[in-house]
């Protein structure tokens, strides 16, 4: 799959690797997170841009810039422990970038990075994309029947760094296709003349029931300016005032009162 069309997925999952006690050519083995357990991948992003970025945090305060990490190597292991991607570039594995199929469940406490330089990056930041749901039989939506709605959520400085997304009663129980951010660089404001926090500082969770749908998705993932490039979500649903916004720590902490903005596509 060279496109940058997305494989369809029905959720995504993140996590964030300390890479910082590992030596030049050790194996920094990827940690054991049971919600990926038994779940077909689809595939992942490592985040950050081609380009180099100011040192960007996550929402726990973890540095997960982009820098050096020319100097990643992965290698993914399945169900039945072979290693079918071996040493490829991390670097091939950033949003924007050429999209490497994987289509299997991993066993990611097999799975692991090396890294070629004590001056790597610290922190990796990865998102599983995986699929719950036979998508041979899932067909395509007839594009006349897609509708956008947008959404504001206001965000301010605090140490909670938790921001719940509004009750919007046009999305109640609607299928999502697709979620657009704003464009990554540069000063935005919404509709309503509120400053919008960039999407490189900006965390989606959404929840339905019981379950985690999106867990720590950079909106950076969500910014589909490029046009040839374009996720697929399967569709999705969410209980939107239970879901929420999380910010980089070092923003969350500073941000004033700024808005983070996003545009719903969906199906009735």
């Amino acid at each position: 799959m060279n496109s940058l069309e997305y494989a369809l997925f029905d959720a995504a999952y993140s996590i964030s690797v300390d890479t910082s006690q590992y030596n030049a050519g050790d194996r920094i083995y990827l940690p054991d997170t049971p919600v990926l357990a038994n779940k077909k991948i689809t595939g992942l992003f490592v985040f950050g841009l081609a380009l180099q970025e100011p040192n960007t945090q996550d929402p726990d305060g973890n540095v997960i810039t982009n820098s050096n990490i020319g100097q990643f190597y992965l290698t993914l292991v399945d169900k039945e422990n072979v290693d079918f991607i071996s040493n490829v570039p991390l670097f091939y594995f950033m949003y924007g970038g050429r999209q490497i199929p994987i289509n299997k469940e991993l066993v990611l406490p097999n799975c692991y990075l090396i890294k070629q330089s004590t001056a790597a990056t610290q922190n990796i930041f990865i998102t599983f994309f995986y699929s719950t749901t036979d998508q041979k039989d899932v067909a395509e939506v007839n594009p006349l029947a897609l509708k956008i709605q947008s959404m504001s959520t206001p965000v301010e400085s605090s140490s909670f760094n938790r921001y719940y997304l509004s009750d919007n009663r046009i999305l109640v129980d609607k299928k999502f296709k697709n979620i657009y951010s704003n464009i990554s660089t540069g000063q935005v404001n919404s509709p309503d003349g509120n400053v919008i926090v960039s999407p490189m500082n900006t965390f989606l969770t959404l929840i339905h029931g019981s379950d985690i749908v999106l867990y720590r998705l950079p909106v950076l993932y969500l910014s589909q300016w490029n046009s040839p490039f374009r996720l697929r979500m399967n569709n999705i649903q969410a209980d939107l005032p239970t879901s929420y916004i999380e910010l980089s720590q070092n923003v969350a902490q500073s941000v004033g009162n700024k808005t983070v903005f996003l545009n719903f596509e969906y199906t009735d």
